[in-house]
């Protein structure tokens, strides 16, 4: 719980407050201590006037300021950071840890937020437009001993607008290429005597971006880039390609596939329509000399759609004249539309298509999301004596997130209606869902239930009957949260000290969360209307929490000592009790040495945690989520050593050297369990950093910051691979060879069946949620700003950057280490990248005022699966390869204007962002660039206007 302060550290020129809001006493990050900036720490803040400047219309585009906040040259539109469908958007500080690990904690006026999400449940600070904030104040040190959990890489605080008299209203319209966005909003104001209150309102609508709208995201564009592997444009859209014995061929033609011939990535959007209604309500009114009560309330609603592909589907079907391998000759099987290619060997009687149901179902699938959320904080000051003050709070808030998918492909009604089964095999043994009985087979296959997949358009014969059951896949979520919060401190001071007075804060806290989750999916065995389950999931938690903190004013101007300025120290900690998963002790300390007036050095040494999260735990003992399910899987190609599981040779039809055994092929078939883990514990983390502020006195206007960071992140929680866990002593358990009838029954406890599982399981890997990830980054964030007053005019430049150092990692105890620096795609959900920085240069005169923005990523290498160069790995680990990603530099132009005489009050602006229309770098993937790095917006103009009165 954060107390208020009287001082900032402005980055690029902004100013920390308004003067016209006349602020006496605003929030600082990072100390819970009245009166007193955090010591030791490095706080950038994004003030009112650099919100003003850069146009901001949504948080992302005010954290894009603070390059420390990973993800600078992203959209932010959708669930950006948050992997999460209902569309959360979640900032992380230094790229330590998102989605289900997110190591950053985000707060509004120093305190927690209701979370939002489905299954990765995050705060979302979206929740509050950038025309209802005073500036963002972001720390960049573990902070868990003043705020408890999540604050291992750092806090993101976002303070609001207080005690402004009048009213203020905007508009603003943007336009790109494909793309436009509407904002309004007023921010309403009014002070008397003893209090004040404050009303603001915004409304934004930014459409949705079709990839047709961007060539470089279209299938040529990734060919023309060297993504021209059969293997990764396999899928057709009309007439479906075909693979028989080792070619694949395109279509019917016979031609042996070497490019895509068709494109469907344009049938989903990159990004999604959002339409967001922001109100922000605040009051404060004082009784007496002693009392004084505050209070907040906010709600939002947000609504996105996204068009989105029908889907593809894989199977082996059959033709005339085939013979199950079990012996059965039974023709039931066969697909009466069944053709080979022409180059295929006559006779051939099965082969394995390749084929993307959008041409033939046609455009219309979709994804809608929203979240709406409501959150009331209320507390009252008591002044106990001149000295001391006792703080009672509380915070009471709620979340509604829903997700549902429509029309997208039902690949299990896809196979039924290729091979007669639910298995892309065509393995007869499974039971599959027909009409609305169960039997074993979808069968016999006709030429009124079977799917035709080589008659292009009006050819086609597939039934109506056919393509309804073919988008027969509804599926919904919905995840009701709650959070209430009471504390209570005091705040005061102790001693006297050479330097001023010894301060302490002291308080307790109470936390509950809950979670009702409502889910309803396809079991994949047939269509969703009558083969689909229903989870209802009630997570709930408590924390109690008691904290303390101490500042030390050793030394202080007045004593006059040589090269001491100023000295002071401040010790804090917190201990945290979690109702399912016991306790945690989080200290830190920290230092400030001024040495002469202008310069100072800080430092800090902290422990923080950050709890699992309850989509992570889940609400068994199994671990048993919104993600949780078992079902048939294949490992992929990894070669397990039999050194650690010597029965793998004994699998039927494996391949093996003399040392280790290959499991990736389509006959070894198994079973995979997915989800949470019941027994997950903290995430632990352990940072240190060093740095100075200097204010030079000989150059008036230049400020100068440097910090050297360092954070060891300990068991964070993530799903180890099956290519890393084979080879971690601590983690080879996870995969099961062989396993007894005993085994697969006891693996399947608990949890929902997700798909068919195969007639053999030769294999269990446990994909579940683990404390596996250790983590040391290192790095370098470094600002400097100036400004200066001359006969041309007002004249500021800024610049700001994170460079990291080291980022190094381990899977499991006891595994590998290795660098993933400079690379983005082999951790799915954070990337690693060397160098963000962002530039500025800024000039006023009089009614004008000019700003340019320079936004700089550095070249970084693509580890993903989808890399053209493939990574070398060994043993699971990667090495060196991938595909070179080129630096990207985008630049951002604001002009702003203001009016006179009756108009005073009114400003005109000109916003546009990547001015050059820039693209992004190539990042080969399904859209060619890199959605977390980059942003396929291109150019976009924002005119607006903005009065006062």
């Amino acid at each position: 719980i954060a107390a208020g302060a009287v001082a900032t550290l402005p980055l690029l020129g902004s100013q920390a407050f308004a003067a016209d809001d006349g602020l006496e006493e605003v929030i600082v990050t990072g100390s819970s201590i009245k009166g007193a900036a955090p010591v030791g720490s490095n706080v950038i803040s994004v003030g009112r006037d650099q919100l003003a400047e850069i146009g901001a219309q949504t948080v992302q585009q005010v954290l894009k300021t603070v390059p420390a906040v990973v993800g600078l040259q992203s959209a932010g539109q959708g669930g950006y950071g948050s992997f999460d469908g209902a569309g959360t958007n979640a900032p992380t500080i230094h790229g330590l840890g998102a989605s289900a690990s997110n190591s950053t904690l985000v707060l509004i006026n120093g305190h927690r937020l209701p979370l939002s999400g489905l299954n990765h449940t995050l705060a979302d600070p979206n929740i509050l437009a950038p025309s209802a904030l005073e500036r963002v104040e972001v720390l960049t040190d573990g902070a868990s001993s003043v705020y408890g959990s999540d604050a291992v890489a750092g806090v993101v605080n976002f303070i609001t607008r207080r005690k402004y008299e009048g009213v203020e209203a905007n508009a603003q319209a943007g336009f790109g290429d494909g793309y436009r966005t509407y904002n309004a909003g007023f921010v309403a104001g009014k002070r008397w005597d003893g209090g004040s209150g404050l009303l603001s309102y915004s409304y934004s609508d930014r459409s949705r971006l079709s990839p047709s709208d961007r060539p470089f995201t279209t299938a040529a564009s990734r060919v023309a880039h060297g993504m021209a592997a059969a293997s990764q444009f396999s899928y057709s859209c009309g007439v479906a390609n075909a693979k028989v014995g080792s070619t694949t061929y395109s279509g019917v033609t016979g031609a042996a596939l070497t490019a895509p011939n068709c494109d469907y990535s344009g049938y989903t959007d990159l990004l999604p329509a959002e339409q967001r209604h922001n109100v922000f309500l605040s009051f404060e009114q004082a009784f007496g000399d002693r009392t004084t009560v505050t209070g907040d309330f906010i709600y939002s609603l947000r609504q996105n759609n996204q068009n989105v592909a029908r889907g593809s589907v894989s199977a082996t079907i059959f033709g005339a004249g085939y013979t199950p391998a079990n012996g059965n000759t039974s023709v039931q099987q066969i697909n009466p539309f069944f053709a080979l290619p022409s180059g295929a060997a006559a006779g051939t009687t099965s082969e394995t298509v390749y084929w993307q149901a959008d041409d033939l179902l046609g455009r219309g699938a979709h994804i809608d999301s929203a979240a709406e959320t409501a959150y009331a904080s209320l507390k009252a000051d008591y002044k106990l004596s001149a000295e001391w003050t006792a703080t009672v709070g509380t915070i009471l808030g709620r979340d509604n997130a829903r997700q549902q998918n429509v029309g997208q492909l039902c690949v299990s009604c896809a196979y039924l209606a290729l091979n007669g089964t639910t298995n892309g095999t065509g393995n007869i043994t499974t039971p599959s869902i027909v009409g609305t009985s169960t039997a074993v087979l979808g069968l016999p296959l006709t030429a009124a239930n079977a799917l035709d997949v080589f008659h292009p358009g009006s050819s086609n014969l597939t039934s109506a009957d056919v393509k309804a059951r073919l988008v027969d896949s509804l599926q919904t979520a919905v995840g009701r949260q709650t959070l209430t919060n009471f504390y209570a401190n005091l705040n005061g001071s102790l001693f006297a000290l050479p330097g001023g007075d010894a301060r302490a804060a002291l308080g307790a806290e109470y936390l509950s969360y809950t979670l009702d989750q409502d889910i309803t999916r396809p079991t994949n065995t047939g269509p969703s209307s009558i083969a689909s389950s229903h989870l209802n999931l009630n997570y709930d938690r408590t924390v109690r929490s008691a904290f303390a903190e101490v500042l030390l004013p050793f030394v202080g101007p007045e004593q006059g000592i040589t090269g001491i300025r100023k000295l002071e120290f401040n010790v804090s900690g917190r201990i945290d009790k979690y109702s399912d998963f016991g306790d945690t002790k989080n200290p830190k300390f920290a230092a400030n040495w001024e040495v002469v007036q202008g310069f100072k050095f800080r430092g800090n040494y902290a422990k923080s945690f950050v709890a699992p999260a309850l989509t992570s735990r889940g609400v068994n003992a199994y671990g048993l989520t919104g993600e949780s399910s078992y079902g048939n899987y294949g490992l992929g190609q990894i070669n397990v050593p039999l050194a650690t599981y010597a029965n793998a040779n004994t699998i039927p039809g494996v391949s093996c050297t003399a040392t280790a055994c290959a499991l990736g092929t389509s006959t070894i078939t198994g079973m995979q369990i997915n989800g949470g883990n019941g027994g997950l514990k903290p995430q632990t983390g352990t940072s240190w950093g060093l740095g100075f502020d200097w204010t030079p006195a000989f150059v008036d206007g230049l400020r100068l910051s440097a910090t050297y960071w360092s954070n060891e992140l300990r068991g964070g929680i993530t799903a180890p691979v099956p290519a890393l866990a084979i080879n971690s002593t601590a983690l080879n358990s996870l995969l099961t060879i062989l396993p007894s009838p005993a085994q697969i029954a006891a693996a399947k406890q608990g949890l929902p069946q997700g798909s068919a599982l195969p007639a053999n399981v030769y294999f269990i890997y446990n994909y579940q949620q683990r404390n596996v990830l250790n983590l040391n980054v290192t790095g370098l964030d470094v600002e400097a700003r100036y400004t200066v007053n001359t006969d041309a005019g007002r004249f500021n430049a800024g610049l700001g950057f994170t460079k990291k150092l080291k980022f190094d990692q381990q899977v499991g105890t006891g595994g590998q280490w290795f660098s993933v620096l400079g690379t983005a795609g082999f951790n799915t959900t954070f990337p690693s990248l060397k160098l963000e920085g962002r530039a500025n240069l800024g000039w006023q005169k009089g009614a004008v005022d000019a700003n340019l923005y320079v936004n700089y990523t550095g070249s970084y290498r693509n580890w993903s699966g989808s890399a053209i160069t493939g990574v070398n790995k060994v043993n699971g680990v990667p090495t060196t390869g991938g595909d070179p990603v080129a630096a990207n530099t985008t630049v951002d132009l604001n002009i702003g204007y203001k009016l006179a005489g009756r108009l005073e009050g009114t400003s005109l602006f000109v916003d546009a962002t990547n001015l050059f229309d820039r693209d992004p770098p190539f990042f080969a993937s399904g859209t060619g660039f890199d959605g977390t790095n980059a942003n396929a917006l291109g150019r976009v103009i924002t005119v607006g206007v903005r009065t006062k009165f």
